[in-house]
């Protein structure tokens, strides 16, 4: 039988899928801070939902926070508002399938600033996983064109590889910060301190981009309202989706769940040759599998 983690690793690759396609079929009409506000506004009733379904079925009372914890929460939080905004944005210009590819370079990136702030030494395996991971962003930035060895060495400045390494890089400082934050809290078990950290950084980041629109963009809070019943679908399989990725951050090293997430880019394929009828010529597909040999690498390292 497959272990809890594994299965809400599972199910959070899933449904996270499902999460980017509307995102990508609302980003028109609810504009990139539209589309990211929504998935927080309307999953944040959500999380109180599944926090009260935790604390029954653990008979626990709610954790003790630390200063310490929050200061993950709000790290996490910002990081991942900022992760989205650039994701949103780069399945806009970018094949759905190397999108989501591009994502995933979270699992080198977090390896990396393991090293330089916790002095983490990469293997032999690692350092091979890193820089194959590296040649496989280029060679999908360079796939979208005639594939040579110039345009293999220019797809470093490509604006997609970029938005990506970016994305990756969000990401990969914010899974590390809502593990930090749950395992801070202590006590038995996992499922009760994902969703309380899961409660708060959803709370910080209502709060806060909530504060951004209402001065820089207050017709962004109307369009959503005006699109609530399209909007409403964001936050609730946005919220599931996280809650199954906390949950799992808690309970396993956040290697393992990223290598099972990986998973995820079956689902993209599918949905980006399905659903929006997009091809992946033979060097974008090389490049994709050469990506997820690289991540692999350093997570078996």
């Amino acid at each position: 039988m497959l272990e809890p983690w594994i299965l809400l690793t599972l199910g959070a690759s899933v449904i996270q899928n499902v999460r980017s396609v509307l995102q990508k079929n609302l980003a028109a009409e609810l504009s990139v801070v539209g589309v990211t506000y929504a998935r927080f506004l309307f999953g944040l009733p959500l999380a109180f939902v599944f926090m009260a379904l935790a604390m029954n079925a653990t008979g626990s009372l709610l954790p003790t926070p630390s200063g310490l914890f929050f200061v993950y929460a709000v790290v996490g939080g910002v990081c991942q508002i900022f992760g989205n905004l650039i994701f949103i944005n780069l399945i806009g210009f970018a094949n759905f399938t190397i999108s989501t590819t591009y994502s995933k370079t979270e699992t080198v990136l977090a390896g990396l600033f393991s090293f330089i702030i916790l002095n983490d030494v990469l293997s032999i395996l690692g350092l091979g996983g890193v820089l194959l991971t590296f040649v496989g962003v280029m060679i999908i930035a360079a796939g979208r064109e005639k594939f040579t060895l110039r345009s293999l060495a220019f797809a470093v400045t490509d604006k997609a590889a970029l938005y990506g390494l970016a994305v990756g890089a969000m990401y990969a400082v914010a899974s590390t910060s809502y593990r930090a934050a749950s395992l801070s809290l202590g006590g038995e078990g996992f499922a009760l301190q994902a969703i309380y950290t899961l409660c708060w950084v959803s709370f910080f980041q209502c709060v806060l981009m909530g504060v951004w629109i209402a001065i820089k963009s207050p017709i962004v809070l109307r369009t959503i309202l005006r699109h609530w019943r399209k909007a409403i679908w964001l936050g609730l399989t946005g919220m599931t989706a996280s809650a199954c990725w906390y949950g799992a951050f808690a309970s396993q090293k956040a290697a393992y769940v990223l290598a099972v997430g990986h998973v995820e880019l079956i689902f993209a394929y599918l949905s980006s040759r399905f659903l929006y009828k997009e091809r992946t010529n033979d060097v974008e597909l090389g490049g994709i599998l050469l990506t997820v040999v690289g991540i692999m690498s350093v997570v078996f390292a």
